[in-house]
């Protein structure tokens, strides 16, 4: 005889779901000038120094953003220095075509930084794509392998 165990999850969820409601329903109804805090963290507050420094400098970080093609942008991709904000001079923001992505991209891997790449919700996915193979083929390098043949074998192979 063959046992069939296949909606034992399913009496799990509702048993557990059904013990949730009968807890929940003893908790008594609080009157309206009463809060109940369910959850709470005291988070301390640290004074401000003149010598604290943070513990370790910030990586260099940037970001290929991928936009759609507008009047207000013509060209698709632009390379970001993260964390410079509207005070970016023209050494952290770079506004790259198709042809200037790949020399930009190998420039930041001879410096070792690989940048995020962020779409714009409304980005083309061709853009997109192109992207992501550029910097694919930068880091890289084609050494990527899924199967590789051993020569004193492919004489063996049918």
């Amino acid at each position: 005889m063959k046992m069939k165990n296949g909606h034992t999850w399913l009496f799990s969820f509702t048993d557990l779901a059904f013990l949730l409601l009968i807890s929940l329903s003893l908790i008594p109804s609080a009157p309206d000038n009463i809060t109940i805090k369910l959850a709470e963290m005291d988070v301390p507050s640290v004074p401000e120094h003149e010598q604290m420094a943070p513990l370790a400098n910030v990586r260099e970080l940037w970001e290929l953003q991928v936009y759609a093609v507008s009047d207000q942008r013509p060209v698709p991709y632009r390379l970001v220095r993260a964390g410079v904000g509207k005070s970016a001079s023209a050494q952290d923001v770079k506004v790259l075509t198709r042809e200037e992505l790949l020399p930009a991209i190998e420039a930041l891997k001879q410096r070792n930084l690989r940048p995020i790449l962020l779409p714009e919700k409304n980005s083309l996915s061709q853009d997109f794509l192109y992207a992501a193979g550029v910097i694919a083929k930068v880091w890289t390098n084609g050494s990527r392998t899924i199967v590789q043949v051993d020569p004193d074998e492919e004489d063996a192979l049918p």
